[in-house]
């Protein structure tokens, strides 16, 4: 019998792809009604809409996973409770060997 942190990782999985085919399907959704907004108001006479307000800068993967495992360290770092930080940091350790890894 599998390993309970293996159906924890392919949920984890799972929930990741699904919020990328969500937001890629978002985005595209949205740059069709603006294409579309162009193409009306141009058709009519009008002025187009402005273009979308560029999205901040996101790195390729985990951008804001990083930013939340460092505060989580420094958090630990800070804890009395050794046993606590050997855990946690452990975890992001074998966390971060997984997202080098692909």
């Amino acid at each position: 019998m599998p390993d309970p942190s293996f159906y924890a990782q392919q949920a984890a999985q799972q929930a990741q792809q699904q919020a990328q085919q969500q937001a890629q399907q978002a985005h595209q959704h949205a740059m069709r009604a603006h294409q579309q907004a162009v193409q009306h108001a141009l058709r009519h006479g009008h002025r187009p809409p402005p273009p979308p307000a560029p999205t901040a800068y996101r790195r390729s993967r985990g951008g804001g996973l990083v930013s939340f495992l460092f505060v989580v360290v420094v958090v630990v770092v800070l804890a009395r409770d050794t046993a606590l930080r050997e855990s946690v940091l452990g975890s992001i350790q074998h966390l971060l060997a997984q997202m080098e890894r692909g």
